[in-house]
């Protein structure tokens, strides 16, 4: 009996949510060992909306890593999304038509990646290294080495808008994403078959799962949210910048996989992801209270990655073998 108990206790402790829960107590520690203004509430607020655009794109990307594809081209495709919404709004279109125009924009974008992988079937990660480098230089085209901005006023400061006269409503449209594909994920048909697609492909299709269709969907939605953040960022920062979101990739790779998501596929949740973009933000807090030079932030988020990359590893094979 005693030996079934710490068997079941050693399940709970080694899942991969742990190291969601081990890294959220360490960004805290640190946090208030830099400051003893950490935990003040609407600073961590003002912290999130700097990094909110990265968060949104994290919760499309997790329906993508669970279906067992990948995307490294998001931020590019969303600094793109921004950079075409500016010379949109330049031509003289008006800006709620920029913005319907900008959201299609980043669909295509996504339909793009999705179509050359599943139909010349050449893995994601080849195919959205192309394509990153692509969207990026396509940016710049647009924008040149400067910056477009004049945008209208009730359109620039999106984080300064309080929803319920305290949430930014960036924060706000972030959580109403995650709790709308947090149910499509879990409670839909459409959920499942993602979760069938990255537990094992050719079972998914023996089942009448339409494996094409379905990752043009998926790869059409993560297209559909860095249009979201696209049109975020300009309204932020108040202008499109060919550089904005450079690296923003991965960030949002390592939201997702410390959120428990498989890199192999198959099991992953957008509540899960949401918290680790949590944890990423109160590290980058850390780093920043510290005044610590940008490179060495860049460095510590990829060792951060490469750590969560073998732990979450080596827990998901401790499932298996348990389960």
């Amino acid at each position: 009996m005693k030996k079934i108990e710490n068997k079941s206790l050693a399940k709970a402790i080694l899942k991969p949510g742990s190291v969601l829960v081990l890294f959220l107590i360490l960004s805290v520690v640190s946090g208030v060992l830099a400051s003893p203004h950490f935990l003040d509430f609407e600073y961590i607020l003002a912290a999130m909306t700097q990094y909110i655009e990265l968060g949104i794109v994290a919760i499309a990307f997790t329906f993508i890593l669970i279906s067992g594809e990948i995307d490294i081209s998001v931020a590019s495709a969303m600094t793109l999304s921004s950079c075409f919404a500016a010379i949109l709004y330049n031509y003289g279109l008006p800006m709620g038509l920029v913005i319907a125009v900008t959201l299609l924009f980043g669909i295509l974008l996504g339909l793009i990646n999705g179509a050359l992988t599943t139909f010349t079937k050449i893995n994601s990660l080849i195919i959205t290294l192309g394509t990153m480098s692509l969207y990026r230089g396509l940016a710049q085209i647009l924008i040149g080495k400067g910056s477009v901005g004049d945008f209208p006023e009730w359109f620039v400061g999106i984080d300064r808008t309080k929803v319920f006269g305290f949430l930014p409503l960036s924060i706000f449209v972030f959580i109403v994403l995650i709790v709308i594909m947090e149910v499509i994920l879990k409670q839909t048909f459409f959920g499942r078959k993602v979760f069938a697609m990255g537990t094992n492909d050719k079972v998914a299709l023996y089942s009448g799962v339409k494996m094409h269709k379905n990752k043009l969907v998926l790869f059409g939605i993560l297209g559909l949210f860095t249009g979201i953040a696209g049109i975020m960022q300009i309204s932020r920062y108040g202008l499109a910048k060919y550089s904005l979101g450079l690296g923003g990739e991965l960030d949002v790779i390592t939201m997702v996989l410390l959120g428990g998501t498989a890199f192999s596929g198959g099991r992953g949740s957008t509540i899960g992801t949401a918290l680790a973009f949590l944890v990423v933000v109160l590290i980058k807090i850390s780093m920043t209270l510290i005044n610590m030079e940008r490179m060495i932030q860049l460095m510590i988020i990829g060792l951060l990655l490469v750590v969560t990359i073998i732990i979450s590893d080596r827990l998901h094979k401790y499932q298996d073998l348990n389960s």
